[in-house]
């Protein structure tokens, strides 16, 4: 899965230079601000239904012929969430950071995100790297996983959008996950993210057919993914004080 990431010196001009299949606006928004730790939004306080932690991650979604890049609220709102984090009918909040890729061509996800496959509403999450914890230890030892081969990875998604309350419409994202390549079973890890390979596939994913778009989902390469143990304070929701090593930043 992908429940943490790191966005670290990310510029939207270098992000399209890399990308260079995508279509950049004539303007481009702010950069997205340095985190080393961001987890999906979450209650500060259980008992207090409005003590959000409202987290975003930079995205590209298609508009027309234009790619365009903005910060999404992270985890996915499905429309019948209103805005909030979903919840099931006993009140128990519902995971969406991520889609699971079923083996279904005709369903490929749940039904959470079956709206948003319908309309092709895909979008590209960028992030520096990610992290995964290894399940087999207790306590699970968290591993940063970079790209040894590209500047920053590119997430496969699905997106919805929600009206806030100040009236402005708003996009949500969930990463979608596959099978793990050998790299991350090696730490201990069941699933991974959908990550994009080269900068043609960024374009490929956005607006292909749907039989095109799902066969880009499949194990990332082996050789190009890097993993090192990083502190345990990763864990702790917000917690920026996390001492990453060089060899992490430097990819």
């Amino acid at each position: 899965m992908c429940g943490k990431a790191a966005v670290l010196k990310l510029s939207w001009k270098d992000v399209f230079a890399w990308a260079t299949s995508l279509t950049p606006p004539a303007a481009m928004p702010s950069n997205p601000a340095n985190r080393v730790n961001v987890s999906p939004s979450r209650l500060r306080r259980k008992s207090e239904p409005d003590s959000m932690v409202w987290e975003t991650l930079p995205t590209i979604y298609a508009k027309e012929n234009i790619d365009q890049p903005t910060e999404a609220i992270w985890p996915f709102l499905p429309h019948w969430s209103a805005g909030r984090l979903p919840r099931n009918k006993d009140g128990k909040t519902l995971s969406t950071a991520n889609a699971r890729l079923r083996h279904d061509p005709n369903r490929p996800f749940a039904p959470s995100y079956m709206g948003a496959w319908s309309q092709d509403f895909r979008v590209l999450v960028a992030v520096s790297w990610f992290y995964e914890f290894d399940g087999r230890v207790h306590p699970q030892v968290p591993y940063a996983v970079f790209p040894l081969h590209a500047p920053f990875w590119f997430l496969c998604g699905l997106a919805s959008t929600f009206t806030n309350p100040d009236g402005i419409q708003q996009l949500s994202v969930s990463i979608i996950t596959v099978e793990p390549n050998e790299v991350l079973k090696s730490v201990g890890h069941h699933r991974s993210p959908a990550i994009v390979r080269n900068p043609d596939e960024a374009a490929h994913w956005l607006r292909a057919p749907k039989p095109e778009a799902l066969a880009l989902l499949r194990p990332f390469s082996n050789e190009s993914m890097g993993v090192e143990a990083v502190p345990m304070g990763i864990k702790i929701p917000g917690n920026e004080k996390v001492s990453i090593p060089d060899s992490v930043q430097k990819h």
